[in-house]
């Protein structure tokens, strides 16, 4: 298998990666309430954050009607909305600080560090890991050469498509 036969998926499991550790380190009562606290934000960003990368990629599907990423590409130069929706939402995804997701697997991590460093640094590998994964991906979909066969198939979400990307990156943003 090459990476060009990998297919466009969502890398959305990987934020929750963070959340057995809460449970794992059986953390005393304040890393434990830290841990909690931790737990609710990230489940309730991810809700949000992973329905506007499905969007993102239900739109790109419903463009080209493949979700093999070999046939992906360029897209930022002909749809640059997309390619801005898609990367916020990849950002919120990938825990980036200033997001939802970033303040629970913050409180997750410094819950469990204090409990037991190996079980926190091991999540925290993962989560370096779905980090990378999320801009192989954003950047294989979106970014490099534009493909000519599909050129006449690329265009930005229409309002419609806006109005409804538009209150799930809003929330995956400021969710408190």
């Amino acid at each position: 298998m090459t990476p060009a036969d990998f297919t466009l998926s969502i890398p959305g499991a990987t934020p929750l990666a963070v959340l057995p550790p809460r449970r794992r380190t059986g953390a005393r009562v304040e890393p434990f309430i830290l841990g909690i606290g931790g737990s609710i934000l990230p489940m309730s960003s991810h809700g949000l954050v992973s329905s506007d990368l499905f969007l993102c990629v239900g739109v790109l599907y419903d463009r080209h009607k493949t979700r093999l990423v070999r046939y992906y590409g360029g897209s930022v130069s002909t749809m640059p909305n997309l390619s801005t929706i898609f990367f916020s939402s990849t950002l919120a995804n990938m825990s980036s600080p200033g997001t939802s997701s970033f303040i629970g697997e913050f409180l997750i991590l410094v819950g469990a560090f204090q409990r037991n460093s190996l079980v926190a640094t091991l999540a925290a590998l993962g989560m370096i890991l779905g980090a990378a994964y999320s801009l192989w991906l954003y950047n294989r979909a979106v970014s490099g050469n534009l493909k000519p066969d599909f050129l006449h198939k690329f265009s930005d979400p229409n309002g419609k498509e806006v109005s409804i990307f538009i209150p799930f990156l809003v929330g995956g943003a400021t969710v408190r």
